[in-house]
């Protein structure tokens, strides 16, 4: 892995490890609603003894969820294993290049976990839409971005924390080395 110029071994950290495995999980319930939905509509057309026409309730279009669920999933994912720039407001030398990697990364993860989340709702709130013919909105849906609001702004903080110490290290050593050449 590299940011800028600085190469390091990438770690995975159990943070990282706890948020896949969460994230794999709703990408689950997103595949687990999708499946009752295509079961439940197919045993409604088949219990149908009437002339009632079924037709438009079909669990097709809720694929589309499981479609950009995966693409979500392998963005995050390209977006973790790829090259990081250095950022130009931040100071990274080789000593925190693995830790900004890292908080990136653990970001990257939540943000993922977070969308997941929010699809799972939006998907099964298109099969209430389908099934009962209501269109609704969930709370849930507001809460979900203001998670990764939070996440966002509190990576940035983290970020500016470790520049910071950093950068204070540098000038403290630096202070000492003119120290002693004088």
């Amino acid at each position: 892995m590299k940011v800028g110029e600085y190469s390091f071994r990438r770690r995975y950290t159990a943070a990282q490890l706890i948020v896949d495995i969460a994230s794999l999980a709703a990408l689950a319930y997103i595949g687990y609603v999708i499946y009752i939905c295509a079961v439940d509509i197919d045993n409604l057309k088949a219990m149908n003894h009437t002339e009632a026409d079924l037709s438009m309730f079909d669990w097709k279009p809720l694929l589309i969820w499981a479609v950009v669920g995966v693409i979500i999933f392998a963005a995050s994912f390209f977006l973790i294993f790829r090259n990081k720039k250095k950022p130009e407001k931040l100071y990274i030398n080789e000593n925190n290049a693995a830790k900004y990697s890292n908080i990136i990364d653990v970001c990257i993860s939540l943000v993922r976990l977070m969308l997941l989340i929010a699809l799972g709702e939006i998907c099964y709130l298109h099969l209430a839409a389908i099934m009962l013919r209501s269109v609704g909105f969930s709370t849930q849906l507001l809460i979900d971005a203001l998670i990764i609001v939070c996440i966002i702004i509190l990576t940035r903080i983290r970020l500016s924390a470790i520049s910071e110490t950093e950068q204070e290290k540098a000038e403290s050593e630096k202070e000492k080395k003119y120290i002693v050449e004088d």
